[in-house]
C-alpha cells in the first residue's frame, strides 16, 4: 500500500468524524451514545493504523514537538496510573453502555489527536473545521424541525437536544461551533458570499443554543463574549474590532442587567427557557443535586488525594456520603456534575493538573508569537472558545462529542504551532511492509474484536431480549438475555440489571417450569457473580438482595441487602428492600424495624412515611399507625393501591 492511498483512507476516516454526532440507531442500547460511540472508535482504529504505517514510511507524517503534545501524553499516562491505582480498574478501563467513556476511549482521543496533528496541513484543517460547520448547519435545521414538531424532541419538553439525546449534548456542541463560526466569520473578507454564510450560520446557531435552556452553556457563552470584548479593547490592529468590544461589552451589561430587572414579570416566567434561568436562586442551589454531589466529590478527593478513585468510579464516593435528603433527586450519581471536580475524584491532584494543563498549554501556544501567526482577533476568539468550555464545563461533565471536538481544538493548535518531528529515525520500506504492516494489522483486528465486535454484539443482543420482552416472546427474550452477558466485556452491569428488571414477566408468562427454572437459576448466578465481582459497590449487592429475596431466597437475598445496608448506611431504598424481605418472611417486627430505620434518616421523605405505616399495618402497631395517617395526605392514603392491600393483607 502507497503513502497517497494511506493517506487518503486517514483523511477520509477524519472528514467523516464530524458527521458521527448523527449516527443514532434503535438497534442499540442507548442508542444517543453507543451508535456514535462504536462508529468513532471504528474510524479512530481505522485512520490510527493507517497513519502508524505512513507515518514509519514518512517522516512528514510524524508528531511535532509542542507543549500540548507533552500535556496530551502526560494526562494519559497520568489517567492511566489512576486507573489501574483505582478502586475499580477493570470498570475504569471499559466504563459502560451509558457513557461509553473509561481509559479506553481517552486512549481513541490520544490517537485521534495524534493522527490529526500529525497528518492535516493549514489547507486540511480550514476544510475539516468548514465540513464541520457545515453539519452544525444540519444540527441546526434538525433542532428547527424539533422545535415546529416536525420531529420529536428526544428527552420530551421544549428543550430542543438534536440527534444527541440531551440537551446539555447539543448545547455544549453548537457552544463549540458558535466561535468556530466566528472564526471563520473574522477570517473572510468583507462582501466575500462565505462571509454572510458564516454569519447566517452564527444566528441558526444562537437560536437553538437558546433553545436548548441549558443554563451552563449559555452562560459559557457569555462568558466567552466578555473575555473576546476585554481582549479586544486593547486590539492595536483592527480599530474597528476595538470600538465593537466597548459595543458587546455594554450590549452584555444591558442584557444580563436587564434580564435581573425582569426575572419576575409575566413575559419571563411564560419563556421554557428564561424562566429556567430566573429560579435561579440560593434556595435552588441548596436543594439542587450539585449542592450534594459537589461536596461529595471533594470528600472523596481528601480521601484519594494524590490518584484519585479511577475514571467511572464515582459510584463508589457517593453512596459513601450519600445524604439521605436527597430522596427528591434522582437515585444514583455517577458523575460530579462538574467536569473539574470529575477529574479531581477519577485521577486526584496529578490527574486535575494534567487535565488542567491542557488549557495552560492550549492558551500558551496561542498567544506565543511566531511569524505567520494568528490575528490578535483570532486568538482572542479562540480564547473565547476556551473560556466558554470552562465555563460550561463547571455545570455539567464531557461526553464523547465534546470531547473530540475539544481534542481537534487541542490538535488544530499543536498543528500550528509544532516544532521540530519528534522522531528522525529511517526505516526502510522492507521493514515497514514485512514487520511492522503485519504486525499493525493484527494489533488493529485483535482491537477491532475486543473493542468494538464483542461489546456491539451483547449490545444488540440485549435490545433484541428487551424487545422480545415487550413483544410477550419470553422465549426469545430468555435467550438472548442469557446470550448478551454470556459474551462478555463491556456492559455485563447494565445487562444484569436488565436481567433483573425483565425477570418478573419472564418468570410468570407461559414458559414451562423447567425453562422458567433454568431462567431463574441463571439470573440468580449472574447477580451473585455481579455482587461477588464487586463486594464494595452497594447497587449491586443491593441488585442481588432484590433478585434473590423477592424470587423467595429471602434468607440469602438479606445477605446481600445488608452487605448494602453496610457499604450504604443512608440509603432509604436498601432498608425498604429489607423491610420487604422480612414481610415476605413473615418477620412483621423486623420489617417494622427495618421501615422505621429508613423514616429517621429523613422523616420529610412522603415513600418512607408510607412505607413505614405499611410496616405498622402488618405489625398491627396501631397507635403508630393512627400517627403516621396523620403525617400523610387524606388522598394519597385513600388512593395508594399498597396501604388497601395491607389491610387487606391482615384482614381490616
Amino acid at each position: 500500500m502507497n503513502k497517497q492511498t494511506l493517506r487518503t483512507i486517514v483523511l477520509g476516516g477524519l472528514f467523516l468524524i464530524p458527521f458521527v454526532p448523527f449516527l443514532v440507531s434503535s438497534s442499540f442500547f442507548f442508542p444517543f451514545i453507543t451508535t456514535k460511540a462504536f462508529a468513532w472508535r471504528f474510524i479512530v482504529e481505522i485512520v490510527f493504523a493507517c497513519w502508524l504505517i505512513l507515518a514509519l514510511l514518512d517522516k512528514a507524517y510524524r508528531p511535532k514537538r509542542s507543549p500540548i503534545l507533552y500535556a496530551v501524553g502526560l494526562f494519559l499516562l497520568v489517567i492511566g496510573l489512576a486507573d489501574a491505582f483505582g478502586v475499580a480498574p477493570y470498570q475504569s478501563f471499559w466504563s459502560n453502555f451509558e457513557r461509553m467513556e473509561g481509559y479506553i476511549t481517552m486512549l481513541h482521543l490520544g490517537a485521534f489527536f495524534l493522527v490529526a496533528t500529525s497528518v492535516f496541513r493549514e489547507v486540511d484543517w480550514k476544510r475539516w473545521w468548514n465540513t464541520s460547520l457545515v453539519a452544525s448547519l444540519f444540527m441546526v435545521v434538525y433542532g428547527l424541525f424539533q422545535l415546529a414538531g416536525v420531529t420529536a424532541i428526544n428527552q420530551g419538553g421544549v428543550r430542543v437536544d438534536g440527534t444527541l439525546g440531551n440537551a446539555s449534548y447539543l448545547a455544549v456542541y453548537i457552544l463549540i461551533h458558535i466561535f468556530i463560526a466566528l472564526l471563520f466569520f473574522l477570517r473572510t473578507k468583507r462582501g466575500e458570499f462565505l462571509r454572510w454564510g458564516y454569519g447566517l450560520l452564527l444566528l441558526g446557531q444562537l437560536f437553538i443554543l437558546y433553545h436548548t435552556a441549558t443554563r451552563g452553556a449559555i452562560i459559557g457563552l457569555l462568558g466567552g463574549l466578555l473575555i473576546i470584548a476585554i481582549l479586544n479593547i486593547r486590539n492595536k490592529e483592527e480599530r474597528n474590532l476595538r470600538r465593537l468590544s466597548i459595543g458587546i461589552l455594554v450590549a452584555l451589561a444591558l442584557v444580563v442587567g436587564g434580564f435581573y430587572t425582569l426575572r419576575n414579570s409575566q413575559f419571563v416566567k411564560s419563556s421554557p427557557v428564561l424562566a429556567r434561568f430566573s429560579t435561579i436562586s440560593s434556595q435552588e442551589l441548596k436543594s439542587g443535586g450539585r449542592s450534594f454531589v459537589w461536596p461529595m466529590a471533594l470528600e472523596g478527593f481528601k480521601e484519594r488525594p494524590l490518584l484519585g478513585w479511577g475514571q467511572d468510579n464515582f459510584p463508589y464516593v457517593f453512596q459513601e456520603h450519600y445524604s439521605p435528603n436527597m430522596f427528591a433527586l434522582e437515585p444514583w450519581f455517577d458523575r460530579a456534575h462538574n467536569i473539574f471536580l470529575d477529574w479531581m475524584v477519577a485521577g486526584g491532584v496529578l490527574g486535575i493538573a494534567a487535565y488542567l494543563l491542557l488549557y495552560v498549554s492550549l492558551l500558551y501556544l496561542i498567544w506565543k508569537k511566531e511569524s505567520g501567526d494568528l490575528s490578535h482577533a483570532e486568538k482572542s476568539v479562540l480564547t473565547g472558545l476556551v473560556a466558554a468550555y470552562f465555563f460550561h464545563n463547571f455545570f455539567v461533565f464531557d461526553q464523547l462529542v465534546s470531547y473530540f471536538l475539544f481534542f481537534a481544538i487541542l490538535a488544530y493548535i499543536s498543528f500550528r504551532k509544532g516544532g521540530t518531528t519528534l522522531w528522525q529515525e529511517e526505516i526502510t520500506y522492507s521493514q515497514v511492509t514485512q514487520v511492522a504492516t503485519p504486525l499493525v494489522v493484527v494489533a488493529l483486528i485483535t482491537t477491532f474484536y475486543f473493542v468494538e465486535l464483542k461489546p456491539m454484539r451483547s449490545n444488540i443482543t440485549l435490545i433484541e431480549g428487551m424487545k422480545a420482552v415487550q413483544l410477550n416472546q419470553p422465549d426469545v427474550a430468555a435467550r438472548d438475555l442469557r446470550k448478551a452477558y454470556s459474551i462478555g466485556g463491556l456492559g455485563q452491569t447494565e445487562i444484569s440489571e436488565q436481567i433483573v428488571s425483565f425477570s418478573q414477566p419472564i418468570l410468570t408468562s407461559s414458559l414451562s417450569m423447567d425453562e422458567k427454572n433454568a431462567f431463574y437459576s441463571f439470573g440468580s448466578e449472574v447477580v451473585r457473580a455481579e455482587a461477588d465481582k464487586s463486594p464494595k459497590d452497594a447497587k449491586k449487592q443491593l441488585l442481588a438482595g432484590s433478585f434473590l429475596s423477592g424470587l423467595g431466597a429471602m434468607d440469602e437475598g438479606l445477605v446481600y441487602l445488608n452487605k448494602a445496608k453496610t457499604l450504604m448506611p443512608n440509603k432509604q431504598a436498601i432498608y425498604f428492600e429489607i423491610g420487604s424481605a422480612y414481610i415476605n418472611k413473615g418477620d412483621f417486627t423486623g420489617a417494622l424495624k427495618a421501615f422505621k430505620e429508613a423514616y429517621d434518616l429523613a422523616p420529610a421523605y412522603e415513600e418512607a412515611k408510607i412505607i413505614y405505616l405499611l410496616g405498622s399495618i402488618y405489625a398491627g402497631d396501631r397507635n403508630l399507625e393512627e400517627k403516621l395517617k396523620k403525617e400523610i395526605p387524606e388522598k394519597t392514603f385513600s388512593e395508594d393501591p399498597r396501604i388497601q392491600a395491607a389491610y387487606k393483607a391482615v384482614g381490616r
